[in-house]
């Protein structure tokens, strides 16, 4: 089952696509619309209005993410697409960043302790045996005669 969001961000993006051009439409698989039109809210009433540009209206923050996943996948030229894996790449190098300059001054196997062969160890569970009724009371009769 959809979530309710995303059933109206369906309902959003489907009234955009009814109009927008035919041949940008064409250019998404018809399974996808079909899956947008069979998951969206039918009674959800939207507020897209004809008159303003798709980038001055407000969009729910879902319906902006399926139509940036629509542009990217069916409507990007390849220079386009090009440029978005930069960015992509530029964005996960400043993310990393920023996490290793968390991190100056400790040293990583400190804080990602190394797994060796003696740390297993040291945790390994200890084997505890149990001895049987007939063992322990064998053992006190024995330990008995010897006194």
């Amino acid at each position: 089952m959809v979530d309710e969001v995303y059933q109206n961000a369906f309902k959003e993006v489907n009234d955009i696509l009814e109009n927008t051009d035919e041949e940008l439409v064409k250019k998404i698989p018809s399974k996808f619309i079909e899956f947008i039109r069979n998951n969206m809210n039918k009674n959800y009433i939207t507020n897209i209005n004809r008159e303003i540009r798709i980038s001055e209206q407000k969009l729910l923050r879902e319906t902006e993410s399926i139509l940036s996943l629509i542009y990217r996948t069916y409507w990007a030229t390849e220079e386009e697409n090009k440029e978005f894996v930069e960015e992509d790449f530029k964005k996960i190098l400043d993310a990393e960043t920023r996490k290793k300059e968390n991190y100056i001054g400790k040293n990583v196997d400190e804080i990602f302790e190394k797994r060796t062969s003696e740390n297993i160890e040291k945790n390994s569970l200890i084997v505890v045996k149990e001895e049987g009724f007939i063992k322990r009371i064998f053992k006190r009769i024995l330990e008995f005669i010897k006194k």
